[in-house]
């Protein structure tokens, strides 16, 4: 990349990053004109310049200036995750050639693989929002830049493409960049934990479950392990027992993050440690219900988003895939930007139960925690009516009791005949990134997608 280019976008990013100073304290008023004037333009972008939005736009007799604020875009039906594994092309702008743009790909926790791509300002733009989470990260470490971060991260995945775009085309003066380091989720807990205290860094970020198993592996084990200023983490929710741990035996501080392969800044938590603000500026959130209606303060459902910043591929009204809880109050902390209360986890971790019931998994996991000793879990539907329920307690358990236990909350809600084994595991085995997945379905495909509501 020439020197010029690299200039420009380092004051692009430097710009935008001195804006973040100020904005989440906005008037709410003031962050929604910003946001409205995106959706004005996004729209206008994706009728002229993607394929599928001029399709669904014009069945629907819509034109861009019928979409004029967020609550406009839930006229567009929503997109499914499907949809884009499928068709990815569809939903891709036709300004934008594969050297102009970034390609991410996850295989997430869905199943479905997914590609999407983005202009190089909406990534730029996505690490001045991480200005704000830096603020906050500050509060806990005392110090804004030069801090030593270690991350989470398996070699090749989005956090390592995003860091060498930013390498390739930026200047960082070494003054204010992080020193970083990183572990992979492939590694054992042993040589994660050596690289934690080899390194000993003041921040460690990453996937939530993951990280909360290597310092549980740690404290049962009676392995020293370096306690960070801080964890932040994202990608999987982090088990309650695991926080405790953290929190007051490690006393370590644990915030999380919320963003996506589809919308690189979704929301953060601030030192409050309590709901996730939005970055509204750059999406639009909905939440709805199983009949796609949005549903009001301290409601429950799919969280359905735009990105607003990204015009490489378009998603507008897109059901993300998680359960989520819209927050009820105003931060304690001054920020005007709404909360989500908590992320519950994947919308298609179901239980399919007969008579064309569903159920979430968290609701019998949930009956469980109370179970002293108990850590984390996981549910396998071999079959209709047959599971395994694997569960992580800690070392000092009273097993055969809480076995009992469990067995009668999981047959109390799940169903008195159902075939059910527990097993006792040190560790649940991770997924691709390190993610532990509540819900494995082994049903066929059409027992799991049925037509029947939650």
């Amino acid at each position: 990349m020439n020197f010029v280019r690299r200039g420009v976008n380092s004051a692009y990013t430097s710009w935008h990053t001195r804006v973040e100073e100020k904005l989440p304290f906005l008037p709410l008023s003031k962050i929604l004109e910003i946001q409205q004037r995106r959706v004005r333009s996004i729209v206008r972008h994706a009728y002229d310049t993607v394929p599928y939005y001029r399709e669904v736009m014009d069945a629907e007799g819509l034109r861009p200036s019928d979409m004029r604020s967020a609550e406009d875009l839930a006229r567009l039906p929503i997109l499914e995750r499907e949809e884009l594994a499928k068709e990815p092309k569809r939903f891709r702008s036709n300004r934008f050639s594969g050297r102009q743009a970034v390609e991410l790909h996850t295989a997430g926790s869905s199943g479905y693989s997914k590609y999407v791509t983005y202009d190089p300002p909406a990534v730029l733009l996505a690490l001045a929002h991480g200005h704000r989470q830096r603020i906050v990260c500050a509060h806990f470490v005392g110090r804004r830049f030069g801090y030593r971060e270690m991350q989470v991260d398996r070699k090749g995945g989005v956090s390592d493409r995003l860091r060498a775009f930013y390498e390739k085309r930026l200047w960082v003066p070494g003054r204010v960049d992080l020193h970083r380091a990183t572990m992979d989720p492939a590694d054992s807990f042993d040589e994660s934990i050596r690289k934690i205290n080899r390194y000993r860094p003041d921040v460690i970020g990453g996937v939530g479950s993951y990280i909360g198993r290597i310092y549980r592996y740690a404290w049962e084990q009676g392995i020293g392990l370096h306690p960070p200023k801080l964890i932040r983490y994202g990608g999987t929710v982090l088990p309650e027992a695991d926080r405790r741990l953290l929190e007051e035996v490690f006393n370590v501080p644990v915030i999380s993050l919320y963003q996506a392969v589809e919308a690189l800044r979704i929301g953060y938590q601030c030192e409050q440690r309590e709901g996730l603000h939005l970055h509204l500026d750059s999406v639009a959130v909905r939440v709805v219900d199983g009949n796609g209606r949005d549903v009001g303060p301290g409601g429950s459902g799919d969280l359905v988003l735009s990105n607003l910043v990204n015009r490489a591929t378009v998603l507008l009204n897109y059901r993300l895939g998680d359960v989520v809880t819209r927050g009820r109050m105003s931060c304690a902390c001054g920020r005007t930007l709404p909360t989500l209360e908590r992320v519950a986890g994947r919308s298609e971790e179901l239980i399919q139960l007969p008579g064309d019931r569903r159920m979430y998994v968290n609701s019998a996991i949930e009956a469980c925690t109370t179970v002293p000793g108990f850590v984390q879990a996981q549910l396998i539907q071999e079959e209709m009516r047959r599971f395994t329920f694997r569960v992580v307690f800690q070392r000092d358990m009273e097993w055969e009791k809480a076995k009992r236990v469990i067995d009668t909350e999981l047959r109390t809600i799940l169903g008195q005949d159902i075939r059910l084994r527990i097993d006792r595991l040190d560790s649940i085995p991770s997924g691709p990134g390190g993610k532990v997945h509540s819900l494995v379905s082994r049903l066929p495909t059409s027992a799991r997608n049925g037509s029947g509501g939650l």
